[in-house]
């Protein structure tokens, strides 16, 4: 087996098992707060848990691209597993949601682990392959997404969500190791100067196709993220005796949805250009998330969730495919970086406005107003995408069309 191969199986199956793993306890943060203290507003802390993550990934992630390009893609995800094993039996001995907070904030400094392996099969994959290995990479992240619920909810339901922890930490640490023995980086050196943040930013914000990218990721994860905290409590509003693995179950279909989707999401917009699925996927899941909020029981609610998963597919993977087609691999994992921060930089806008906006009018306003981010934010992006053309016609050698 050719050793891209080799390295696309291991880092696929270490994804899935890694995404799994945190998917397993946190659609259940909110209970598991709860738990803790049912005296605290949950919906606020239940933001705040999960903003804290993106607080501080925000500004690490571009640090660890960096030092990625010089050190190497597997150093940085060797370094993230390891760590990520401590936050999560840190996260299993909590006893107030402060601590949660404390934690999910390290969570964020130390993260990479799916990143800097997309990364590194992006860069140690041949040029006319690397869009659909970074596609199945995604996949692998979304279908550990889609499974990683429901054996959470059985798991909660079982032995408790500190358990459920400890299990995450295991399973992170195994996939770890399995990435030291089994995968081998052959492009390591790819800068031939140093740069510092600033002028990697200037070249960011010079790039449109890296404009795009950010946009798209963004304004995906205010999208998807908004809801997540607060989206066992909205159940429960519709169904009070709902088990925990139907609750789990729900939060698996965008990762079906996913795993379903996003390959020939991919291939459409290596036929046709990626600017097409991600137009049509915010469109999508704009209009979807938006009509949930008028779901009348659980099964209309778990319809709806999973056609706004086919249209979300689209999106994450169509700018990690920009990056690995459009970008000059010398900058490649600084891109990823970079692309990183913008996605942190949603997760930590959207649980604290979600939060907000559930506490002053009720839950079912989250997914009207997330709903309305994913529409204005088409519109942003059709606008970015007519400026490409136009620089593509002026400058056709210079400017690339995404």
């Amino acid at each position: 087996m050719p050793l891209y191969k080799r390295n696309l199986l291991v880092l696929s199956i270490s994804i899935f098992l890694t995404t799994c793993s945190w998917n397993q306890i946190s659609p259940f943060l909110a209970l598991y707060i709860e738990s803790m203290d049912a005296t605290v507003n949950i919906a606020r802390w239940s933001g705040l848990v999960f903003a804290a993550h993106f607080v501080s990934a925000f500004f690490a992630q571009p640090l660890w691209g960096k030092l990625g390009d010089r050190v190497g893609r597997k150093a940085m995800v060797m370094r993230a597993g390891f760590g990520l094993t401590v936050v999560y039996f840190g996260l299993s001995m909590s006893t107030k949601p402060w601590h949660l907070v404390g934690w999910r904030f390290a969570n964020g400094i130390l993260t990479g682990f799916v990143p800097g392996s997309i990364t590194l099969i992006a860069t140690n994959t041949p040029e006319d392959m690397a869009a659909r290995a970074v596609a199945i990479a995604q996949s692998a992240s979304a279908a550990g997404s889609m499974i990683g619920p429901v054996l959470g909810g059985i798991l909660a339901g079982i032995f408790g969500y500190r358990l459920s922890l400890k299990a995450s930490g295991i399973i992170l640490l195994l996939s770890t190791l399995a990435v030291g023995l089994l995968v081998r980086e052959e492009k390591t050196e790819t800068i031939s100067e140093r740069s510092t943040i600033k002028e990697d930013l200037e070249i960011v914000f010079e790039s449109p196709v890296m404009r795009v990218v950010l946009v798209t990721i963004l304004l995906a994860n205010i999208l998807t993220l908004s809801v997540t905290p607060v989206l066992t409590l909205y159940l429960r509003e519709i169904a009070p005796t709902m088990s925990g693995a139907i609750s789990g179950a729900i939060f698996s279909l965008p990762g079906i949805a996913f795993v379903l989707t996003a390959y020939r999401w991919s291939n459409w917009g290596e036929r046709q250009g990626f600017d097409k699925p991600i137009l049509v996927g915010f469109i999508g899941a704009g209009t979807a998330m938006a009509c949930l909020a008028l779901a009348p029981s659980i099964w209309w609610f778990g319809t709806g969730y999973f056609i706004y998963g086919l249209f979300a597919a689209a999106l994450a993977p169509s700018a990690a495919c920009l990056i690995a087609t459009k970008i000059p691999e010398e900058f490649r994992g600084r891109a990823y970086g970079v692309q990183q921060s913008a996605g942190m930089l949603g997760g930590l806008i959207g649980p604290i406005a979600a939060g907000w906006v559930g506490d002053r009018f009720g839950l079912n306003y989250i997914f009207i107003f997330t709903g309305a981010v994913s529409l204005v934010g088409s519109l942003c992006l059709l606008q970015l995408f007519r400026h490409i053309r136009h620089l593509v016609i002026r400058k056709p050698k210079t400017t690339q069309s995404p």
